[in-house]
């Protein structure tokens, strides 16, 4: 008796060990299988038109894929190699195993992503004409009541220095308040009196006493304003 139970004992060893194995390739399967279908079946082949580029700018968030989260389909994936155009407003992916191309996935259903620890929120606006359009925003919630928003974008020139076809690309930013189910743009010390007409002295006031920060970091500035006022 004692002879088989020291004989069965590497085989339950051995036993565990592929069972334990066989767990983990099954969730890097999973994992494997999830993010290929991502690309498969949800994308569309990137065609980047702006390859050549001068003044070392681009027309993407960063100019390289970095590991960040998404939410596709209500579905979250993580470490999944991304990469923003700015310029297009669209997500890029690319396969881990390179054995995909670079795909655009479909903004309609991305909910958000996480790149370089800012999270984009995808947001549908309506503009003057009536038309409806989904593009991405960086969320900072400022408190319970209110969320700043950034639209990142960017502008885009032909570089006539250039002995060949080349593109030189300017960065700049639109900020937003979501406050009260509305997202509206503050682009002046006007229109966030607009929104809050009770509170001009106050606005005035911070505006006053906060203009180096103003200068300095724009976006703290706002998110600052909006605490005290809101």
């Amino acid at each position: 008796m004692l002879i088989k139970k020291l004989l069965l004992l590497p085989v339950l060893i051995f036993s565990l060990g592929c069972f334990s194995q066989n767990k983990n390739f099954i969730k890097q399967n999973d994992s494997i299988v999830g993010y290929e279908n991502l690309a498969y079946n949800n994308a569309i082949v990137y065609n980047n038109k702006y390859v050549n580029t001068s003044q070392n700018t681009s027309q993407f968030f960063e100019n390289k894929y970095n590991n960040g989260v998404l939410q596709y389909n209500n579905q979250t994936y993580y470490d999944v190699n991304i990469k923003y155009d700015v310029f297009e407003d669209v997500l890029i992916f690319k396969s881990n195993l390179q054995l995909v191309l670079e795909t655009s996935l479909i903004t309609k259903q991305v909910d958000y992503f996480i790149l370089k620890n800012k999270k984009f929120k995808k947001i549908e606006t309506v503009s003057g004409d009536n038309v409806v359009s989904a593009g991405y925003f960086e969320e900072n919630e400022i408190n319970e009541k209110s969320t700043l928003y950034i639209k990142h974008k960017k502008t885009m020139k032909v570089d006539p220095r250039s002995d060949k076809l080349s593109y030189i690309f300017y960065d700049y930013k639109v900020y937003y308040i979501f406050y009260n189910n509305k997202l509206e743009e503050i682009s002046s010390k006007n229109d966030i009196i607009k929104l809050f007409p009770t509170l001009k002295k106050e606005i005035k006031q911070f505006y006053k006493e906060n203009r180096t920060q103003k200068d300095n970091n724009i976006q703290v500035f706002y998110q600052n304003l909006f605490k005290t006022i809101i």
